[in-house]
């Protein structure tokens, strides 16, 4: 999926679930994250508080789904969620989310999961905005092949057991950060990615960071 189609995709969400829903909100969102918010009439003033991560390959492959809790209910959720293999799109895993989790929480269903059927908006050829100029696909081609050049030189640095920057982190999701790095190394190597290196380094670290935070509480 091009740029432009992805940040479509992010801001009809956006305009469905915005900062003053109900029920779900998009709190803020950028092309390779969403941060999310579930709030319950029983608890309105403690929302339950979610993280996607969006794959530099999707939708080829599905978003990471994280939440701040260590309610082994909502564990089960997201496992699920991963296991609905059958469509890796945001719109339909948001849909299948918001219900999953209104039924946890004995809710009637939102009506505007509903929305999440619709078409994304189109531009105003009648077609999803997804063409780029002849110009953007040269700057991106230029993108891919320094990312290409820093992948390759980072395939050649040794490894020699723990990596500092993990320190902290458990052996469970040291597994889970290693699993991210292949994937995107391997996306990059084989020019299936739609954003650049540095944005996927920014991604790793806040994973890091999250990981870390986890282990300490």
């Amino acid at each position: 999926m091009s740029v432009s189609g992805l940040k479509t995709e992010l801001k009809f969400l956006a305009s469905i679930f915005d900062k003053n829903h109900e029920r779900f909100r998009i709190v803020s969102w950028k092309l390779d994250e969403l941060h999310c918010q579930f709030l319950s009439p029983h608890s309105p003033q403690l929302p339950l508080t979610l993280h996607c991560y969006i794959t530099e390959s999707y939708p080829s492959s599905s978003p990471i789904w994280f939440v701040d809790s260590d309610d082994p209910t909502l564990t089960s959720v997201l496992e699920r969620l991963e296991d609905t293999k059958n469509n890796n799109s945001l719109c339909q895993q948001l849909k299948w989310l918001i219900c999953e989790l209104c039924r946890l929480y004995n809710l009637p269903k939102h009506l505007n999961v509903e929305m999440l059927d619709h078409p994304l908006p189109t531009g105003q050829n009648g077609i999803t905005e997804e063409v780029t100029s002849e110009e953007e696909e040269e700057e991106e081609m230029a993108e891919d092949i320094e990312d290409f050049d820093h992948y390759e030189m980072k395939e050649e640095e040794p490894i020699s057991g723990k990596n500092s920057e993990d320190e902290g982190i458990e052996k469970g999701n040291l597994a889970i950060l290693e699993k991210i790095r292949k994937t995107q190394r391997q996306d990059h190597l084989n020019g299936a990615v739609s954003g650049s290196v540095q944005a996927s380094d920014g991604l790793m670290k806040e994973l890091r960071d999250l990981y870390i935070q986890i282990t300490e509480l």
